[in-house]
Protein backbone atom coordinates (compact mmCIF):
# COMPACT_ATOMS: atom_id res chain seq x y z
CA UNK A 1 0.00 0.00 0.00
CA UNK A 2 1.65 3.18 -1.20
CA UNK A 3 2.39 5.32 2.07
CA UNK A 4 0.63 8.92 2.21
CA UNK A 5 3.30 10.08 4.23
CA UNK A 6 6.26 9.85 1.68
CA UNK A 7 4.79 12.54 -0.22
CA UNK A 8 7.17 15.65 1.22
CA UNK A 9 6.42 19.11 1.16
CA UNK A 10 7.45 21.00 -1.67
CA UNK A 11 9.90 22.47 -0.20
CA UNK A 12 11.47 19.21 0.68
CA UNK A 13 11.42 17.30 -2.32
CA UNK A 14 13.87 15.99 -4.06
CA UNK A 15 13.31 15.17 -8.12
CA UNK A 16 15.31 12.65 -10.65
CA UNK A 17 17.90 15.48 -11.38
CA UNK A 18 19.21 14.82 -7.79
CA UNK A 19 19.87 11.35 -7.90
CA UNK A 20 22.32 9.18 -9.80
CA UNK A 21 22.40 5.29 -10.14
CA UNK A 22 25.92 3.92 -9.23
CA UNK A 23 26.70 0.04 -9.76
CA UNK A 24 30.10 -0.32 -8.22
CA UNK A 25 31.89 -2.71 -9.80
CA UNK A 26 35.69 -3.64 -10.58
CA UNK A 27 37.29 -5.38 -14.23
CA UNK A 28 36.99 -8.33 -12.18
CA UNK A 29 33.44 -8.48 -12.10
CA UNK A 30 33.09 -7.69 -16.00
CA UNK A 31 31.12 -10.87 -16.85
CA UNK A 32 28.12 -10.21 -14.76
CA UNK A 33 27.65 -6.72 -16.28
CA UNK A 34 25.92 -7.69 -19.29
CA UNK A 35 23.82 -9.87 -17.21
CA UNK A 36 23.17 -7.72 -14.82
CA UNK A 37 22.24 -4.52 -16.88
CA UNK A 38 20.02 -7.21 -19.17
CA UNK A 39 18.01 -7.95 -15.73
CA UNK A 40 18.41 -4.21 -14.84
CA UNK A 41 16.88 -2.82 -18.14
CA UNK A 42 14.30 -5.60 -18.24
CA UNK A 43 12.78 -4.63 -14.74
CA UNK A 44 13.56 -0.57 -14.96
CA UNK A 45 13.15 0.47 -18.46
CA UNK A 46 11.97 3.83 -16.93
CA UNK A 47 14.78 4.65 -14.69
CA UNK A 48 14.90 8.67 -15.08
CA UNK A 49 18.53 8.64 -13.12
CA UNK A 50 21.45 8.72 -15.09
CA UNK A 51 23.63 5.21 -14.78
CA UNK A 52 26.88 4.66 -14.14
CA UNK A 53 28.89 1.76 -13.70
CA UNK A 54 32.34 2.05 -11.59
CA UNK A 55 34.92 0.18 -13.25
CA UNK A 56 39.17 -0.36 -13.67
CA UNK A 57 39.74 0.13 -16.52
CA UNK A 58 36.93 -2.08 -18.71
CA UNK A 59 34.59 -0.12 -20.82
CA UNK A 60 30.67 -1.83 -20.85
CA UNK A 61 29.32 -1.04 -24.22
CA UNK A 62 25.62 0.71 -23.56
CA UNK A 63 24.82 4.18 -24.66
CA UNK A 64 22.28 3.96 -21.53
CA UNK A 65 25.51 3.76 -19.07
CA UNK A 66 28.69 5.44 -18.48
CA UNK A 67 31.82 3.65 -17.24
CA UNK A 68 33.77 5.38 -14.89
CA UNK A 69 37.24 3.91 -14.57
CA UNK A 70 39.66 3.91 -11.55
CA UNK A 71 42.48 2.78 -12.85
CA UNK A 72 44.66 -0.23 -10.71
CA UNK A 73 42.65 -1.85 -7.99
CA UNK A 74 44.29 -0.59 -4.65
CA UNK A 75 40.80 -0.76 -2.47
CA UNK A 76 37.50 -1.21 -2.94
CA UNK A 77 37.30 2.16 -1.18
CA UNK A 78 39.37 3.86 -2.71
CA UNK A 79 37.72 3.11 -6.41
CA UNK A 80 34.56 3.84 -4.76
CA UNK A 81 35.72 7.61 -3.80
CA UNK A 82 36.96 8.30 -7.19
CA UNK A 83 33.39 7.01 -8.80
CA UNK A 84 31.92 8.88 -6.32
CA UNK A 85 33.87 12.36 -6.81
CA UNK A 86 32.80 11.73 -10.93
CA UNK A 87 29.05 12.22 -9.81
CA UNK A 88 27.52 15.32 -9.03
CA UNK A 89 24.33 14.97 -7.83
CA UNK A 90 23.12 15.22 -4.34
CA UNK A 91 22.12 11.41 -4.14
CA UNK A 92 23.30 8.14 -5.29
CA UNK A 93 21.34 5.04 -5.26
CA UNK A 94 24.00 2.65 -4.89
CA UNK A 95 24.13 -0.93 -5.97
CA UNK A 96 26.60 -3.83 -6.69
CA UNK A 97 26.75 -5.79 -10.35
CA UNK A 98 26.19 -8.99 -8.33
CA UNK A 99 22.87 -7.65 -7.11
CA UNK A 100 20.30 -8.66 -9.97
CA UNK A 101 17.01 -7.44 -10.26
CA UNK A 102 14.00 -9.65 -10.34
CA UNK A 103 11.02 -7.71 -10.63
CA UNK A 104 9.82 -4.39 -12.05
CA UNK A 105 10.82 -1.35 -10.30
CA UNK A 106 8.08 1.58 -9.32
CA UNK A 107 10.33 4.82 -10.33
CA UNK A 108 7.54 6.36 -8.37
CA UNK A 109 8.26 4.41 -5.38
CA UNK A 110 11.71 5.17 -5.42
CA UNK A 111 10.83 8.61 -6.05
CA UNK A 112 8.74 8.76 -3.07
CA UNK A 113 11.70 7.32 -0.86
CA UNK A 114 14.67 9.57 -2.26
CA UNK A 115 12.03 12.47 -1.34
CA UNK A 116 11.76 10.77 1.97
CA UNK A 117 15.37 10.32 2.50
CA UNK A 118 15.94 14.41 1.91
CA UNK A 119 12.85 15.56 4.01
CA UNK A 120 14.75 13.49 6.38
CA UNK A 121 18.52 15.17 5.74
CA UNK A 122 19.15 11.54 6.10
CA UNK A 123 22.61 9.70 5.22
CA UNK A 124 21.23 6.75 3.78
CA UNK A 125 18.00 4.34 2.91
CA UNK A 126 18.45 1.24 2.65
CA UNK A 127 16.04 -0.23 -0.20
CA UNK A 128 16.27 -3.61 0.90
CA UNK A 129 15.85 -5.12 4.52
CA UNK A 130 19.20 -6.85 5.17
CA UNK A 131 19.89 -6.49 8.31
CA UNK A 132 16.02 -5.15 9.37
CA UNK A 133 15.83 -1.41 10.39
CA UNK A 134 15.04 -1.28 14.69
CA UNK A 135 11.95 1.10 14.83
CA UNK A 136 9.48 2.36 12.55
CA UNK A 137 10.60 5.85 11.44
CA UNK A 138 8.19 9.01 12.77
CA UNK A 139 5.58 9.35 10.58
CA UNK A 140 6.17 6.58 7.99
CA UNK A 141 4.47 3.41 7.56
CA UNK A 142 7.00 2.05 5.09
CA UNK A 143 10.81 3.12 6.38
CA UNK A 144 12.10 2.50 10.09
CA UNK A 145 15.51 4.14 11.29
CA UNK A 146 18.52 2.42 12.36
CA UNK A 147 19.63 2.81 15.73
CA UNK A 148 23.28 4.40 16.02
CA UNK A 149 24.68 0.54 18.25
CA UNK A 150 22.98 -1.45 15.43
CA UNK A 151 25.69 -4.09 13.85
CA UNK A 152 26.01 -3.07 9.70
CA UNK A 153 24.08 0.05 10.15
CA UNK A 154 26.46 1.38 7.18
CA UNK A 155 25.76 -1.96 4.54
CA UNK A 156 26.54 -2.51 1.27
CA UNK A 157 22.92 -3.33 0.21
CA UNK A 158 20.99 -1.55 -2.63
CA UNK A 159 20.20 2.10 -1.10
CA UNK A 160 19.98 5.52 -1.60
CA UNK A 161 22.79 7.77 0.12
CA UNK A 162 23.72 11.51 0.45
CA UNK A 163 26.52 11.71 -1.95
CA UNK A 164 29.17 13.71 0.10
CA UNK A 165 28.18 11.98 3.90
CA UNK A 166 29.10 8.77 2.36
CA UNK A 167 31.89 10.12 1.22
CA UNK A 168 33.05 11.56 4.56
CA UNK A 169 32.70 7.63 5.53
CA UNK A 170 35.16 6.37 2.89
CA UNK A 171 38.40 5.76 4.08
CA UNK A 172 41.21 4.04 1.72
CA UNK A 173 42.42 0.77 1.74
CA UNK A 174 39.33 -0.90 2.77
CA UNK A 175 37.18 -3.99 1.50
CA UNK A 176 33.47 -4.17 1.28
CA UNK A 177 33.05 -6.12 4.12
CA UNK A 178 35.87 -3.74 5.84
CA UNK A 179 33.98 -0.89 5.07
CA UNK A 180 30.33 -2.23 6.56
CA UNK A 181 32.06 -3.04 9.76
CA UNK A 182 34.50 -0.18 9.90
CA UNK A 183 31.76 2.63 8.65
CA UNK A 184 29.12 1.60 10.56
CA UNK A 185 31.31 2.21 13.78
CA UNK A 186 32.32 5.64 12.31
CA UNK A 187 28.71 6.71 11.91
CA UNK A 188 27.88 6.86 15.51
CA UNK A 189 29.45 9.90 16.12
CA UNK A 190 25.74 10.38 13.76
CA UNK A 191 23.08 9.41 16.30
CA UNK A 192 20.34 9.14 13.23
CA UNK A 193 20.24 9.53 9.58
CA UNK A 194 20.40 5.84 8.70
CA UNK A 195 16.55 4.26 7.37
CA UNK A 196 16.13 1.55 5.72
CA UNK A 197 12.75 -0.12 4.01
CA UNK A 198 10.57 -2.58 5.99
CA UNK A 199 9.87 -4.54 3.14
CA UNK A 200 11.89 -4.61 -0.67
CA UNK A 201 11.55 -1.60 -2.47
CA UNK A 202 14.29 -2.92 -5.08
CA UNK A 203 13.87 -6.77 -4.93
CA UNK A 204 16.87 -8.62 -6.09
CA UNK A 205 18.82 -11.76 -5.60
CA UNK A 206 22.69 -11.58 -4.41
CA UNK A 207 23.85 -14.12 -7.31
CA UNK A 208 27.82 -14.54 -6.22
CA UNK A 209 29.74 -14.31 -3.14
CA UNK A 210 33.56 -14.43 -2.49
CA UNK A 211 34.10 -14.68 -6.45
CA UNK A 212 31.73 -17.63 -6.68
CA UNK A 213 28.09 -18.12 -7.80
CA UNK A 214 25.55 -19.27 -5.17
CA UNK A 215 23.78 -22.55 -6.68
CA UNK A 216 20.56 -21.74 -6.63
CA UNK A 217 21.13 -18.40 -8.71
CA UNK A 218 23.47 -20.26 -10.92
CA UNK A 219 20.06 -22.28 -11.93
CA UNK A 220 17.87 -19.96 -12.18
CA UNK A 221 19.74 -17.21 -14.63
CA UNK A 222 21.58 -20.30 -16.61
CA UNK A 223 18.05 -20.65 -17.82
CA UNK A 224 17.05 -17.25 -18.41
CA UNK A 225 19.68 -16.67 -21.25
CA UNK A 226 20.44 -13.14 -20.24
CA UNK A 227 24.41 -13.21 -21.35
CA UNK A 228 25.97 -15.37 -17.71
CA UNK A 229 29.34 -16.95 -18.58
CA UNK A 230 29.59 -19.16 -16.11
CA UNK A 231 33.38 -20.18 -17.51
CA UNK A 232 34.61 -17.30 -15.82
CA UNK A 233 33.94 -18.14 -12.07
CA UNK A 234 32.97 -21.49 -10.46
CA UNK A 235 29.74 -22.62 -8.70
CA UNK A 236 29.94 -22.45 -4.98
CA UNK A 237 29.62 -25.93 -3.43
CA UNK A 238 26.81 -26.94 -2.18
CA UNK A 239 27.87 -28.10 1.21
CA UNK A 240 29.58 -23.93 1.50
CA UNK A 241 26.13 -22.95 -0.28
CA UNK A 242 24.18 -25.34 2.68
CA UNK A 243 26.19 -23.94 5.35
CA UNK A 244 25.42 -20.15 4.41
CA UNK A 245 21.25 -21.02 4.03
CA UNK A 246 21.45 -22.41 7.54
CA UNK A 247 23.68 -19.46 8.72
CA UNK A 248 21.42 -16.81 7.12
CA UNK A 249 18.32 -17.98 9.03
CA UNK A 250 20.28 -18.09 12.74
CA UNK A 251 21.06 -14.56 11.60
CA UNK A 252 17.33 -13.83 10.77
CA UNK A 253 16.71 -14.61 14.45
CA UNK A 254 19.54 -12.97 15.88
CA UNK A 255 18.37 -9.86 14.05
CA UNK A 256 14.97 -9.92 15.41
CA UNK A 257 16.52 -10.52 18.86
CA UNK A 258 18.82 -7.75 18.25
CA UNK A 259 15.71 -5.38 17.31
CA UNK A 260 13.96 -6.28 20.19
CA UNK A 261 16.64 -5.34 22.56
CA UNK A 262 17.24 -2.14 20.58
CA UNK A 263 14.06 -0.98 20.82
CA UNK A 264 14.61 -0.81 24.69
CA UNK A 265 17.58 1.50 24.65
CA UNK A 266 17.64 5.03 24.46
CA UNK A 267 18.22 7.28 21.04
CA UNK A 268 20.67 9.44 21.52
CA UNK A 269 20.23 12.99 19.84
CA UNK A 270 23.90 13.79 20.96
CA UNK A 271 26.74 12.59 18.50
CA UNK A 272 28.92 10.15 20.48
CA UNK A 273 32.55 9.50 20.45
CA UNK A 274 33.39 6.99 18.04
CA UNK A 275 34.92 3.75 19.35
CA UNK A 276 38.54 2.20 18.09
CA UNK A 277 38.28 0.49 14.98
CA UNK A 278 40.28 -2.64 14.59
CA UNK A 279 40.46 -3.26 10.82
CA UNK A 280 39.94 -7.00 10.13
CA UNK A 281 42.08 -9.08 7.63
CA UNK A 282 40.57 -11.17 5.09
CA UNK A 283 38.11 -10.02 2.06
CA UNK A 284 38.28 -9.92 -1.76
CA UNK A 285 40.07 -7.10 -3.40
CA UNK A 286 36.97 -6.17 -4.89
CA UNK A 287 33.94 -7.43 -2.69
CA UNK A 288 33.92 -8.53 0.56
CA UNK A 289 31.01 -10.44 2.36
CA UNK A 290 28.03 -8.82 2.54
CA UNK A 291 25.44 -11.45 4.16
Amino acid sequence: MRDANLAARPEQKANAGSCSVLVCSCDAYSDLWTPFFTLFWRNWPDCPYPVYLGANRSHYDDPRVQTLQAGSDESWSKSLRLFLNRIDTEYVLFLLEDFFLTQRVSTAEINRHLEALHAFSGTALRLFPNPPPDRRANGHDSIGSIHYLAPFRVSAQAGIWNRAALLNLLRDGENAWEFELNATARSRSNPDGFYCTLRPVLPYVHVVERGRWFPHAARRFREANIGCNFEARSIMPASMAATKAVHSVFQGVANRMRNLWLRTQPVRTQPVRTPPVRTPPGGHPCHGSRS
